[in-house]
This record gives C-alpha cells, sequence and structure tokens, in this order.
C-alpha cells in the first residue's frame, strides 16, 4: 500500500546554532590567542613598561585556558560562569604573581588577560588590563569593556599586579545568530576607532573564509595606522539550516 506524504504533518527542523571563529597577530611575541575548541577564547598582551611582558602573556594564555579546562567541570561553576571567569582570573593571577619568586623574575611581570566563554545563547567576558571587547549586532558595532589605563595611558589593572584582590570586568552578553564578537589588543584599540572597525566587518560573511578575511584586513588596516603588534579574534554565531 502506498503511502501518501501529507505535507500538514511536516514539521522542520529549527536551524542550527554553529560558531565560527578566526584569530590571528602579527609582531612580537609578548601578545598570545589561544582558544578550546569553540566554547572559550583568550587573549593575554604582556604589560611593555614592566619586564618579561612575552613570558607573563604565554604563562596567563596557558593558565587561564587550563583553568577552564579543568574548572568547568564542576557543575557550580558550569552554571555560573561568572563565578567561573572569576575563578580562572584568580588562579591565572596568582600563577603570575608567583611567578616573580624564581630566579631571574624578581623584578617583578605582569599582562592583560581578557576571556571570553561561548554558551548556547550567551557570551560571557572577563577583561583585565588594556585589550577590547565589540559586539556587533544588527550593522553596528560598540565596545563593551573598558581599558584599565589612565589618561597618560599607564595600566592600572592587570595580572600579576598585586596578589590578591584583582577585580576584573565581568560582563553577560546575549549572542545569538548572526551576532559577532571582536576581541582586539590594546594596539589595535588605539589604531582604529569603532566606527572603522564596524566598517571593516560590515560586509562580514558566514563562512570560515570570510571571517578569516576580515581579521587579516584588520591587522592591515592597524598596520598602517601604526600598529606593529596587532592580535584580532572574531567570534561568530551563525544559524544552518538541517
Amino acid at each position: 500500500m502506498r503511502k501518501i506524504f501529507d505535507p500538514r504533518l511536516f514539521t522542520a527542523k529549527p536551524p542550527k546554532d554553529v560558531i565560527l571563529f578566526a584569530c590571528a597577530s602579527e609582531g612580537n611575541t609578548k601578545t598570545y590567542l589561544s582558544h578550546f575548541n569553540d566554547e572559550c577564547f583568550v587573549l593575554t598582551d604582556g604589560v611593555s613598561t614592566m619586564p618579561h611582558g612575552d613570558a607573563a602573556a604565554q604563562l596567563a594564555s596557558e593558565t587561564a585556558l587550563w583553568a577552564y579546562k579543568e574548572v568547568r567541570l564542576r557543575n557550580c561553576y558550569w552554571v555560573d560562569k561568572i563565578s567561573l571567569i572569576r575563578r580562572i582570573f584568580r588562579t591565572t593571577n596568582l600563577t603570575i604573581w608567583q611567578k616573580r619568586r624564581e630566579p631571574g623574575f624578581g623584578e617583578g611581570l605582569a599582562t592583560s588577560l581578557l576571556v571570553a566563554i561561548v554558551g548556547p545563547r550567551a557570551v560571557w567576558i572577563g577583561n583585565a588590563g588594556t585589550s577590547s571587547t565589540f559586539f556587533f549586532k544588527n550593522g553596528q558595532l560598540m565596545r563593551i569593556t573598558r581599558q584599565d589605563c589612565d589618561a597618560t595611558g599607564k595600566v592600572t589593572k592587570a595580572l600579576g599586579f598585586q596578589r590578591l584582590g584583582l577585580a576584573a570586568q565581568k560582563i553577560h552578553q546575549k549572542f545569538v545568530p548572526p551576532d559577532a564578537l571582536l576581541l582586539v589588543n590594546d594596539q589595535i584599540t588605539h589604531a582604529l576607532d569603532a566606527r572603522e572597525l564596524g566598517g571593516l566587518l560590515s560586509d562580514l560573511g558566514i563562512t570560515q573564509e570570510s571571517l578569516l578575511q576580515t581579521v587579516q584586513k584588520i591587522i592591515q588596516r592597524g598596520r598602517k595606522k601604526g600598529a606593529n603588534n596587532g592580535a584580532v579574534c572574531l567570534i561568530k554565531r551563525v544559524a544552518i539550516l538541517r
């Protein structure tokens, strides 16, 4: 017996959310970009006015990513991402602070740290230092973190400045298709304002190649404006029909 297809009984599957990202950097090695799958993204930038900026940035990058992978397994932190952000920063800051006990690091070391954790419909961000996070929605780009520096450009908050009491910025932001998140270091922030960055993101597509091309454009434009140490990470949530 032939079955008759009734379109009224057919239920289309909802689109599937996918996270696309592209990261790139150039210049000296005091800036590090790292990530764990499409869940956690880390940007560190060693404080140039202190010695061992490269060592601080590398250690912070490795520690923050390790802390995310380990601490997230505890249910209390997985359901409370703000507490997870706080724990990542506390662990990483103590690691940087204790590094000065080792031979050759007695003068101290410090670094900026920016962490973005992507969830099903939201993103959680932690920041301490001079890196910046921009949120792109409906063709508009806005900066959602502040730089921890004074009017002269001196860094006022970073990992390694003090053993305890680090109060990082913590942000919870709704993140749905086709929203995008842009993480950049201080040199890109100073070279390109939000209007110029928004223009570079205006034709952002929904492919990995498109994101990578946009990241490269940002770094190239920043270089022309004097950013010889650029670091950019672009994260986009897209909806794929199934």
